[in-house]
């Protein structure tokens, strides 16, 4: 009796520990790969951690394009509420103290897991709790949440990490991402 009961213990161990959401380490070095939408058009990107400290570095690069290195402040990192969205410039583009690229400030995050609710870029969001397809990097799923603005237009998936919420996916900005690798 104690060798079932022991191997239903395991066996319940193993399927709670198999059903958990990857949550990926981000940290200096970081290499996140996917594409991104512009134009009708799909690109291969990449971004690279370089620094995690002030200023916050951030390498892209994207093929047919180029790349670069965008530099946030702790103090966007922080308490940013807006997100650069532009067509990037080669070479090092230094963001404002309420621009993010890539990624929501931490303050942002907190808020949109305190109330169910973020505004960002002036733009209303809500977070959508019925995804019925999970999203998968690297092969494993992702600890994340899905918003979508007020108007149903813009959506965008965040990684569950609140030092580094990442943008992972976008859709109905001028330039979408779909990120599908991290390492």
């Amino acid at each position: 009796m104690k060798k079932i009961f022991l191997t239903l213990l395991s066996l319940s161990l193993f399927v709670t520990v198999y059903a958990q959401k990857n949550l990926p380490e981000i940290k200096a070095g970081t290499i996140i790969g996917g594409s991104a939408y512009t134009q009708g058009q799909e690109l291969p990107l990449v971004l690279t951690l370089k620094s995690l400290k002030d200023p916050f570095s951030m390498e892209w690069s994207v093929n047919g394009y180029g790349d670069g290195t965008f530099e946030m402040s702790n103090k966007a990192l922080e308490s940013g509420t807006q997100m650069y969205a532009q067509t990037p410039n080669l070479g090092v583009t230094k963001l404002a103290d309420t621009e993010t690229f890539g990624l929501i400030s931490r303050a942002a995050y907190k808020t949109f897991i305190d109330t169910k609710t973020l505004t960002y870029s002036g733009v209303k969001f809500k977070i959508k709790t019925s995804d019925s397809k999970p999203m998968k990097i690297s092969g494993k799923e992702i600890d994340l949440s899905h918003l979508v603005s007020e108007d149903g237009k813009i959506e965008l998936w965040v990684l569950n990490n609140p030092q580094f919420p990442l943008l992972l996916q976008s859709t109905g900005l001028p330039i979408d991402i779909a990120m599908t690798e991290i390492k």
